[in-house]
């Protein structure tokens, strides 16, 4: 019995504080995105990097709370690796600070790592975005598309250049991605053929879903504008039956 007394209430003490945290952290979650970007495709300031790891340094102390109040942390951490994953990951920029390891050849490295980063950006956005957007959606649906298609752009830049010559062009040729249509340009680095493969497969599940939803909202008004003209047409037809009686009732006085 106090087994299950103490796990009821870790469970309710979590809920708790998630229901306080939520909020910041959909703010912070939005920041770290941005800044992640912008890391990608112009590089941080020192005061930018300082506020990234201020807010990196949040995270982790949010996860480790949550890790300890839960009552099955093995449970936890199997359904949070791929967050554990995206906290983790900045700490290997540790790495840049050796200057035996710059000497060596390590770009193939770093780019692997970015794609590591930019694939846990996406799980935080997908974590943002459910917190922010209860209801699962057209709406979540295109504010997560929005996320994953500035960040895969970014992504893109930082692996492509300079075949893909600004950001811009990397958000033009991501869009055109995500809406399957496609672009010209083929990536050359491992990097970012896997990035657009995994961009590809998230257009070709997501985007028939918002054709139809687009296309049932814009039917559904179609229904509801042929609704009122059938009504108003009912409301016509009984006025003049109304008045058709009148008439007959006075012939026959």
């Amino acid at each position: 019995m106090d087994r299950d007394r103490i796990y009821q209430e870790r469970i309710e003490l979590l809920s708790q504080i998630n229901e306080i945290s939520d909020f910041p952290l959909i703010l912070l979650s939005i920041i770290w995105l941005i800044l992640i970007i912008v890391d990608f495709v112009y590089g941080l300031s020192p005061f930018l990097q300082t506020t990234t790891n201020v807010i990196w340094g949040i995270f982790i102390a949010d996860f480790f709370i949550e890790l300890y109040i839960a009552p099955k942390k093995k449970v936890y951490l199997k359904e949070n690796w791929l967050v554990a994953l995206s906290l983790f990951l900045p700490a290997f920029r540790i790495l840049s600070l050796f200057r035996g390891l710059r000497a060596i050849k390590i770009t193939g490295f770093i780019r692997s790592f970015n794609l590591a980063r930019i694939l846990s950006s996406f799980n935080r956005s997908i974590r943002t975005v459910r917190k922010a957007v209860k209801r699962r959606g057209l709406e979540y649906v295109l504010l997560l598309t929005v996320l994953v298609t500035l960040i895969g752009a970014a992504g893109m830049y930082n692996f492509e250049s300079p075949g893909l010559g600004s950001y811009l062009d990397a958000l033009w040729w991501t869009a055109m991605i995500m809406t399957t249509i496609g672009s010209d340009y083929w990536p050359e680095t491992i990097e970012g053929r896997v990035l657009t493969f995994l961009l590809s497969m998230y257009a070709f599940a997501i985007f028939g879903y918002i054709t139809a939803a687009l296309a049932s909202l814009l039917v559904g008004k179609e229904k509801e504008t042929s609704s009122k003209e059938v009504m108003e047409l009912r409301n016509e037809i009984q006025r003049l039956s109304s008045e058709v009686s009148k008439i007959s009732e006075r012939e026959k006085r």
